[in-house]
């Protein structure tokens, strides 16, 4: 067939394609985007390193993600933990936790979970109850783990030593896999060749849609208002959802806005109010209140994407970052 034949055929098969409109609210998911690249990690049982910035909800986001694969085909068993309460715990105390948790990988609670009291003696424990998991579960398991900047720095190391180990020992007839979720980017956060991936606000659209299933119906001006005035940041829709329900309608005043977030709304002006003890950070925050998008500036950007403030955009040519939400500024 000459080239000019098939250009036309192609071209009138494009003519008379079907267009669907739900490719464009796909399209414009961010967060959902973010959740087919960790489901299709986990599924091929690749490790994966979360990074969730301050107020991105990782608990809702990775609770979705198990149900997720549960009721997928082939059916893939989660367990989602939390790292929180060993906040300020001694190493003795972390290592036992992650103990009891992986002893309940292997689809029942063990009688006696060993405890450890030395680094060698975690290492024996925790590889026994992998492998042990690993003869016992009955299809592929995954553990989700959130907080792990709140585990002692050694006590992460000794986590992703353990799950390397286990891979290097099971190779391709490994049949569990981790995923450890973080605010912080820290090398310990990867496991083995763990895919490094960051936890994705809502786009505009994903805002919107948690606003009408929380709130109901409401003027398009006004839902689209909240949803640009959030940065489709998930905990300040949370929190928004929750104030409009319990005070009433919601206000297009950023001033009301504001102040519908209730107790997020003083977390939100200490980490502003934090970040701008120094001078040259506050001019950086006040430069990038418009909403307009600057050039990455890595001596001042990198600890205000740390604190949550601001987040990387896409625009072409040079990294660029901006303000990560309207709300942000409402709490100068």
């Amino acid at each position: 067939m000459e080239r000019a034949e098939r250009r036309m055929e192609i071209f009138q098969y494009r003519r008379h394609a079907m267009f669907d409109p739900k490719h464009i609210y796909i399209e414009a998911a961010l967060r959902g985007k973010t959740a087919r690249k960790v489901r299709n990690q986990l599924r091929r049982l690749e490790p994966v390193a979360l990074l969730t910035p301050r107020w991105t909800s990782p608990q809702a986001f990775l609770e979705e993600i198990a149900l997720d694969l549960a009721v997928g085909e082939p059916p893939m068993g989660c367990r989602t933990i939390s790292f929180r309460p060993m906040m300020a715990r001694s190493t003795p105390e972390a290592w036992n936790f992650i103990l009891r948790v992986l002893s309940e990988l292997g689809g029942r609670v063990m009688a006696g979970v060993p405890m450890a009291i030395t680094r060698r003696g975690f290492h024996i424990a925790a590889a026994s109850l992998l492998d042990r998991a690993h003869e016992n579960t009955p299809q592929p398991m995954a553990l989700l783990a959130h907080g792990a900047h709140h585990l002692p720095v050694e006590v992460m190391n000794d986590l992703t030593e353990v799950w390397g180990s286990y891979g290097d020992r099971m190779r391709a007839d490994r049949r569990m896999v981790v995923l450890l979720a973080g605010a912080v980017a820290t090398p310990a956060l990867d496991v083995g060749n763990a895919a490094r991936i960051d936890l994705s606000d809502f786009g505009e659209a994903e805002a919107a849609a948690t606003f009408l299933r929380h709130l109901g119906v409401m003027p398009f001006p006004v839902l689209q208002r909240v949803s640009r005035f959030t940065g489709g940041v998930p905990g300040l829709v949370d929190a928004l959802c929750a104030g409009a329900a319990q005070r009433g309608p919601v206000a297009l005043h950023s001033g009301d806005l504001f102040r519908l977030m209730g107790p997020l709304a003083k977390d939100l002006r200490a980490a502003v109010s934090t970040a701008m003890h120094s001078p040259h950070h506050a001019e950086r925050i006040l430069d990038l209140a418009d909403g307009d998008a600057r050039v990455l500036n890595p001596d001042l950007d990198d600890r205000l994407l740390l604190a949550g403030l601001i987040r990387r955009t896409r625009v072409t040519g040079l990294p660029h970052v901006e303000l990560r939400a309207p709300a942000l500024a409402a709490a100068f």
